[in-house]
């Protein structure tokens, strides 16, 4: 049975790893090889932050198993396939899963210092640049995600709010933004829960051309390694996509779960204004309504984008021009009925957003900090 990103399931026996082909090389030494590295076509880096529970429940070995499976079955072409390796309790680890299937270590970091801070993620894309140059780049952000909430802190369920989880740190959007500045990564693909909110997208928009997401929580396996590492490495960037939601969509009971999106960064600022727009002459939302929710916790900040402009449009001219510049942003969205048999999806659009109905509502996790609360939502006539 495939397994759930998600808390509450029982733990499994961690699967075990083909053997590992292992060069070690310490703390920024060079490579025992004084030869420069040749250019790949494509390196794709998949930065997993493991230092929780779900590295001590298997699922990065899981996953790692199924990345030296694709290799080994040709999947790698003439690309190179990177992983930013930081397991439960241990160091941060670059490593390279080979043609093989073997496991090379690159660099071992000390742990003065966490993957989730802006100075270590930076320094750890260098060195990928350099050890594994390429003429294109993609990175896999792979850990705990929630979107755009920043603080840190635990809902009352004690699931964490941010991007990544080591040990108890975590990484605010923002942060994520500033360490991906000028890295000119093709595609980010978060295989984590909620990232595809409209807000942490307009964050990132000028860090990457596409964003593979999910608006809803992502089952523990996240994407199918073994078919996605060939997919990634030749940057077909939407059929990954769908077979992620592909893999999912098969199952049956409360494996039939998942939700998925491609994000087409440049086409952002385009929807903002749209959005402004159609904000400018909004009506508060009726009564006793709510958007269709993207959470399965009583207090819910992920609403599907769609849904809500519709329920407080009240220029149909304006919205028209949003769902134009919206159809434009997503150029990929599918969804399951239902998430984990319990959350029903009637509507889907690919991205969510938060819904502040008092200028209080601002001060939510930080909201007020990001790009989209400033230069969009607060067109809406009840935040001015």
């Amino acid at each position: 049975m495939k397994r759930f990103r998600w808390c509450f399931k029982a733990p499994i026996i961690p699967i075990l790893l083909a053997a590992f082909a292992t060069g070690c090389v310490n703390n920024h030494d060079e490579p025992a090889s004084s030869a420069p590295p040749a250019e790949a076509e494509r390196t794709v880096l998949v930065y997993m932050v493991a230092n929780n529970d779900l590295g001590a429940r298997g699922w990065d070995d899981a996953d790692i198993a199924e990345m030296q499976k694709a290799a080994a079955g040709g999947g790698l072409g003439d690309g190179r396939l990177i992983l930013m390796h930081q397991a439960p309790g241990g160091k941060s680890v670059l490593k390279e899963v080979n043609a093989a299937g073997g496991i090379d270590t690159l660099r071992i970091y000390d742990p003065s210092d966490s993957p989730l801070s802006i100075g270590r993620m930076r320094s750890m894309f260098g060195d990928m640049r350099e050890l594994a140059p390429a003429r294109h780049y993609g990175l896999v952000l792979w850990s705990h995600g929630t979107g755009w909430l920043d603080d840190g802190m635990a809902e009352p369920s004690g699931q964490k709010r941010a991007f990544g989880l080591d040990g108890n740190r975590q990484m605010k959007i923002t942060s994520l933004a500033r360490a991906l500045d000028d890295q000119d990564f093709d595609y980010v693909y978060f295989d984590c829960c909620h990232m595809a909110s409209v807000e942490v997208a307009y964050e990132l928009r000028h860090a990457t051309s596409r964003i593979v997401a999910s608006v809803t929580e992502l089952p523990l396996g996240g994407m199918p390694y073994d078919t996605n590492v060939p997919l990634l490495i030749q940057g077909r960037l939407q059929e990954a996509a769908e077979a992620t939601f592909r893999s999912y969509d098969e199952m049956s009971g409360s494996g039939r779960t998942c939700t998925i999106s491609v994000i087409e960064t440049d086409r952002l600022d385009r929807l903002a204004e749209a959005t402004r727009n159609l904000y400018a002459s909004a009506v508060p939302l009726p009564e006793n309504t709510l958007p269709q929710a993207f959470e399965r916790t009583a207090t819910c900040r992920h609403f599907d984008f769609a849904h809500y402009a519709g329920l407080i449009a009240s220029d149909a001219t304006a919205l028209a021009e949003w769902q134009d510049a919206l159809e434009a942003a997503v150029s990929y969205e599918a969804a399951t009925p239902r998430i984990f048999n319990t959350l029903t999806i009637h509507h889907h659009c690919g991205l969510s957003t938060y819904v502040a109905r008092t200028p209080a509502d601002l001060e939510t996790r930080g909201y007020s900090g990001l790009q989209w609360a400033t230069k969009v939502a607060t067109a809406l006539p009840w935040l001015q």
